[in-house]
C-alpha cells in the first residue's frame, strides 16, 4: 500500500498551496485531484487580484505554476476520484477509482462549485460576460448593465460588491422577497 504523512484531496488553489507547504516541511504528501490541477481558477482567462503578476496571468497558467512549485519541493500528484475516506484510527484510508492510500493527517480541498443556471448560451459566454464571481471579474463590467440571479446572502453580497464598478444592477429571483 502507498502511505504518505499527508493526502489532500483537491488540487485547486487550496491544495496546491497546501501540498507546497507539507512538502516543504519535508512530508511526504500525495495531492489527489480529479479534475484539472489547478481547480475552478484554471476556467479564468486572466487573473487580475493575484500578487506578483501586475500584468495578470491566466489561470491555467497560474495553476501550472502553482503545481510546478509544489512538486519542486516533492509533492506527488495523482489525478483520480477519490471514492471513500475510512477515517478509522491513527490511520486515514483513501480510496480512489485506481487505488489505495493511507496517511497519518488527511487536507480536504474540494472547492466550491458554481450553481448554474443551465441556460442556453451560459456556457458558451462563460468568461465572455457570464461571471460567476463578483470578487474576480466585477471591474470587467465598469459602467455596465450586470442582472445577478439569485436571492440568497451569496447573490446579494455579490450584487452589492457590483454595485461599485456598474451603471445599473437588476436582482433576478424566484421569490418575492429576498
Amino acid at each position: 500500500m502507498n502511505r504518505y504523512d499527508v493526502i489532500i484531496i483537491g488540487g485547486g488553489p487550496a491544495g496546491l498551496t497546501a501540498g507546497l507547504y507539507t512538502s516543504r516541511a519535508r512530508l511526504k504528501t500525495l495531492l489527489i485531484e480529479s479534475g484539472v490541477f489547478g481547480g475552478q481558477m484554471t476556467t479564468t482567462d486572466l487573473v487580475e487580484n493575484y500578487p506578483g503578476f501586475p500584468d495578470g496571468i491566466s489561470g491555467s497558467e497560474l495553476g501550472r505554476l502553482m503545481e510546478e512549485q509544489a512538486k519542486r519541493f516533492g509533492l506527488e500528484s495523482l489525478q483520480d476520484e477519490v471514492v471513500e475516506v475510512r477515517l478509522e484510527g491513527e490511520t486515514k484510508k483513501v480510496l480512489t477509482q485506481e487505488g489505495v492510500y493511507l496517511s497519518r493527517a488527511l487536507i480536504i480541498c474540494t472547492g466550491t462549485e458554481y450553481r448554474k443556471l443551465g441556460v442556453p448560451g451560459e456556457e458558451e459566454y462563460r468568461g465572455r460576460g457570464v461571471s460567476y464571481c463578483a470578487t474576480c471579474d466585477g471591474p470587467f463590467f465598469q459602467d455596465g448593465k450586470v442582472i445577478v440571479v439569485g436571492g440568497g446572502d451569496s447573490a446579494l453580497t455579490e450584487a452589492l460588491f457590483l454595485t461599485k464598478f456598474v451603471r445599473e444592477l437588476y436582482i433576478v429571483h424566484r421569490r418575492e422577497a429576498l
